[in-house]
């Protein structure tokens, strides 16, 4: 194969230089943050790198929109944020009536923040100036890093209780308790029974109703709980509170709404945030179903000695 090298003369040299200069402006212009046109888009972005997303609602009709598109939305100062705390994704309110509905935008322009799951951390109405702007955009964006860094924590801990379960499962198995050892796990001061003596590790972990041994038993803020072995035994001594029915095992419902502490009844119980909670009755577990946040934040901090119905000074 033969190559023939043509030398450029001057013109053409100058020719390819300013070609050449176009190519590197249209590149790094590319590179910089813009603004996303598609939802699902952007969602998969933010999920992919774990941003905010940023929505930016507008229509052709609207002046304070056209506004803020040349005073705010355009500027560098926004855009820097685009990759690095947020992604940011302009919707057509014309075009995209279901997302519309779906945030309750009514009126316009309108910027919601959200997680890359999509609940809303934020939200504002109307025409902002930059300054303003920016400000939304950095609260918006640091409640999520620090209820991202919670939820982390949170999960970590989580892990390392697991682990040491399993650890303990584990040496549980291949170590088993010499048949002449005499050892006993009953509690020095059994106050109350709880959960009727079932097993709150066995109907945590695997939502079964085993009944509890009274020489596998451990107290937990004046009650007593049995488990069914000596390995959850010691699985519920590590996190109790983890295993143990909320509230002393009270109705949160009545709790909340009549402040008296009324033992729930192990026929209506339910799950809620990894947590158990007992109910005297269907009515008042539908009741808690309805706003459970309500309930399951009721701030009293009762002593075994409130619980009987009493009403709560």
């Amino acid at each position: 194969m033969r190559f023939t090298i043509v030398k450029p003369n001057r013109q053409s040299l100058s020719i390819l230089t300013v070609t050449f200069s176009l190519f590197v402006i249209s590149i790094s212009q590319s590179s910089a943050g813009e603004w996303l046109h598609d939802f699902d888009a952007a969602q998969k972005q933010a999920q992919t790198k774990d941003l905010p997303i940023l929505l930016h609602f507008h229509a052709s009709w609207c002046g304070p929109c056209h506004q803020m598109e040349q005073t705010v939305l355009r500027t560098a100062a926004v855009k820097n944020l685009f990759g690095q705390r947020v992604i940011g994704v302009k919707i057509d309110s014309d075009q995209n009536r279901h997302l519309v509905d779906r945030f309750n935008v009514r009126s316009l322009p309108s910027d919601i923040l959200l997680t890359p799951t999509g609940t809303i951390i934020t939200r504002t109405d109307g025409f902002q100036n930059q300054n303003v702007y920016l400000s939304f955009l950095g609260r918006g964006a640091s409640r999520y890093e620090k209820d991202r860094r919670v939820y982390l924590a949170q999960k970590s801990k989580q892990e390392l209780m697991e682990r040491k379960r399993q650890e303990m499962e584990q040496q549980a198995e291949e170590e088993p308790e010499p048949a002449n050892t005499q050892k006993s796990y009953v509690a020095s001061t059994p106050d109350r029974v709880g959960l009727e003596g079932y097993s709150p590790v066995a109907l945590t972990r695997d939502r079964e109703w085993k009944k509890g041994q009274e020489e596998f038993s451990w107290p937990y803020q004046g009650i007593t709980y049995h488990l069914a072995s000596r390995t959850e035994l010691e699985i519920f001594k590590v996190d109790p509170g983890r295993y143990a029915p909320q509230l002393l095992g009270c109705d949160p419902v009545i709790l909340n709404k009549q402040d008296r502490a009324i033992p729930g009844d192990t026929k209506y119980g339910a799950y809620y945030d990894r947590n158990l909670y007992l109910f005297v009755d269907l009515e008042s577990r539908e009741e808690f179903k309805k706003n459970p946040d309500r309930y399951s934040r009721t701030m009293h901090v009762l002593k075994i000695e409130d619980v009987g119905g009493s009403i709560l000074r």
